[in-house]
């Protein structure tokens, strides 16, 4: 019933085989016809399993199943030049050395804002201490390495209305923070003996800001647009690590993150909170250099294909083709139905060129996307995915170290279209790669053990005229 249906909205499809003009009628013909097989079968059911259906289909069937799992596959590693980055869901933070994948370097940009519509601050304040507080929402690499993290003054006007990406950088001036600190993505912080519920990392500022906004005649906290035209931002960033090192997910619009100002006056002791609202502009600025790995990627290198990565925070993506696929159908001399075409990919569980592939602690995506290339770069989404996800897949598989993508109305269209039709391919990138600092290695197809490979698994049918 499968193989009818899928036909059937194959020949559909296919302007061989019908006009636009008769496909109403084409599809009510086919409905009566499916239901008279169904009717048919049950009428002449066996209690025998074997025997069931065996009538429904002679030996002269023009539908005939076949496998293939040797399509010929052309693939690269390419560099991604930048991706959106404005209002991430995670602010990321960190430097990581990664033997394959070399020195990533993760920081960020933030506007702060007042968290009362004007703010007096009493006769003669002086300030006692500022932090500047992140909730983390976790991390990835090895935490055990410590980080130096630094905290700069934004001296460039934000922009409400333009889309930040990763490559973006904004001038920043004064450092007022330089602060070592070890990861703490999962252990509770204490602050002022509470235990708070989440863990934070807190990083002491200098007085000295403080004191700008005190006694600097052009800081103005009489609303939150003046503001901001006073105090544009941070910049927070981190110094390259001695060994691994990670890249920390911090939740800045959390209640618990925050930039806190204490002080005393003539009559008080207090405290005022600067926030960063879901309305603020806020950006994840990323810069790779492969160049320190021990095994470096060959970037856009299509003969040596033993390997293959993905890398999220706009880092590398895997573009991969297949170049023969469709006159490979056409030489067929027959229509090619297909009923499961399944791209599996295999991550390097061990040493790449002798370099060691460490997934304990750089482990592999939760989740990868595979889109359909186009001619300037940039992509569209497969209609396979529009399907569902349980369809589609993309899932990593711990027991396998697989992932696997179902393409099969891509590739039936890429049957469809001919030979001759253009095709740009299609690229693989990690999920959520604007806050979500993965990164894996896959068999290519010219990896020696074949099983191991990245491979196209096809299951379609012979529909003879």
């Amino acid at each position: 019933m499968r193989i009818m249906i899928s036909m059937i909205n194959i020949l559909l499809r296919n302007k061989k085989f019908i006009t636009l003009k008769t496909k109403y009628f084409c599809y009510h013909c086919a409905v009566i016809f499916i239901l008279f097989l169904v009717l048919s079968g049950i009428y002449s059911c066996k209690k025998t399993p074997e025997r069931v259906g065996n009538s429904l289909q002679p030996n002269s069937s023009y539908i005939r199943l076949n496998f293939t799992g040797n399509q010929q596959i052309m693939a690269n590693s390419q560099r991604v030049d930048s991706l959106s980055t404005s209002s991430a869901r995670y602010m990321l933070l960190g430097n990581m050395y990664d033997p394959v994948f070399g020195t990533s370097n993760c920081s960020f940009y933030t506007r702060l804002s007042l968290t009362t519509n004007g703010h007096e601050w009493g006769d003669n304040p002086k300030v006692d201490s500022m932090i500047l507080q992140l909730n983390y929402s976790g991390y990835y690499g090895d935490t055990l390495i410590p980080q130096t993290v630094r905290v700069y003054e934004v001296t460039e006007d934000f922009a409400n209305d333009s889309a930040y990406y990763s490559s973006d950088e904004l001038e920043h001036g004064n450092v007022y923070a330089h602060h070592l600190f070890y990861p703490r993505p999962y252990t509770f912080s204490n602050i002022d003996d509470d235990t708070l519920n989440t863990p934070v990392l807190r990083i002491p500022i200098d007085t000295m800001l403080g004191n700008h906004f005190f006694h600097d005649e052009e800081a103005d906290f009489s609303s939150n647009s003046n503001f901001i035209n006073y105090f544009k931002g941070i910049y927070v960033a981190c110094d390259n690590v001695s060994g691994s090192g990670a890249i920390n997910y911090f939740n800045l619009i959390n209640s618990n993150s925050y930039m806190r100002l204490y002080y005393h006056n003539e009559s008080d002791t207090s405290y005022y909170d600067f926030n960063v609202s879901s309305s603020e502009p806020r950006f994840n600025h990323f810069h790779h250099n492969y160049n320190t790995a021990l095994s470096p990627i060959n970037f856009n290198d299509t003969v040596d294909n033993r390997y293959l990565f993905v890398q999220s925070t706009a880092g590398v993506r895997t573009w991969l083709k297949f170049p023969q696929l469709a006159q490979w159908a056409a030489d067929k001399n027959t229509n090619i139905l297909v009923n499961e075409a399944k791209l599996i990919l295999t991550g390097v569980s061990s040493t790449i060129n002798g370099t060691d592939n460490d997934i304990d602690i750089f482990t592999p995506p939760s989740q990868l996307v595979v889109v359909a290339a186009k001619a300037d770069g940039s992509y569209d989404i497969l209609p396979d995915q529009y399907v569902g996800a349980q369809y589609y897949g993309g899932n990593y598989d711990e027991s396998t170290g697989q992932i696997w993508f179902r393409i099969s109305e891509y590739v039936q269209d890429l049957i469809l279209k001919g030979p001759d039709a253009e095709n740009y391919g299609l690229y693989i990138y990690t999920n959520a790669g604007a806050y979500n600092a993965k990164r894996w290695a896959i068999y290519g197809p010219d990896y020696q053990d074949s099983t191991s490979s990245i491979r196209l698994e096809l299951i379609y049918s012979e529909i003879d005229d």
